[in-house]
């Protein structure tokens, strides 16, 4: 991803948003883990990889408007950047103060335990546990995997009162559903949804 100069601020600061969120644990840095460009970043990948944290990175040497924006969207003049849970934690020192501390991989681990919802996941749970023919589900909480709207098109729906349907979507979901604030479901048989289309 990158951002496109001409931008306004606030296009700029959700795309920003959207690049922090793409894992719980981003790290914005100078290179790549394998080729840091410079000793601070190479110092913080050594500190992650030595806790076994799982990270996603960004080169901001690849994109100067990010490189520029971030700083400003977060209020951090520095890289090293990390950021868990779409939060910013800080740069170097700070991770040093946290791992002497023995927070930094507690707090990381609770974010690499919790999966990201995502409609690709929820599509296919409901296809494989509904034998679904179809199944379109939209994140309408901007990335965040807390509300979606779910078409789900099963034969197994054929005969069944409407409010079996969405027991049926939410048993296949029970892993999931304690983290989803909101579902809209639309449960239909082959037959519906072949009526609905031509309509």
């Amino acid at each position: 991803m990158r951002l496109r100069g001409g931008s306004s601020q606030a296009e700029v600061d959700e795309m920003l948003q959207t690049l922090i969120n793409k894992s719980p644990i981003m790290l914005f840095m100078k290179g790549s883990p394998s080729q840091p460009q410079c000793g601070f970043s190479k110092q913080m990948v050594s500190l992650l990889q030595r806790h076994n944290i799982e990270f996603d990175h960004f080169d901001i040497l690849q994109d100067d408007l990010v490189r520029q924006e971030l700083k400003r969207f977060s209020k951090w003049a520095t890289y090293p950047q990390l950021y868990v849970n779409g939060e910013l934690v800080g740069g170097l020192d700070i991770c040093k103060e946290l791992v002497e501390a023995g927070e930094l991989e507690k707090y990381c681990k609770v974010a690499m335990e919790k999966k990201q919802i995502t409609p690709g996941l929820i599509e296919n749970k409901l296809t494989q546990a509904l034998d679904a023919t179809l199944v379109k589900a939209e994140d309408l909480s901007d990335g965040c995997g807390m509300k979606f709207s779910i078409l789900i098109v099963s034969p197994r729906f054929d005969g069944m009162p409407l409010v079996e349907r969405h027991r049926a979507v939410h048993a296949a979901l029970e892993k999931e559903t304690p983290d989803i604030h909101a579902l809209t479901l639309k449960c239909l048989t082959p037959q519906q949804h072949q009526a609905a289309t031509a309509s």
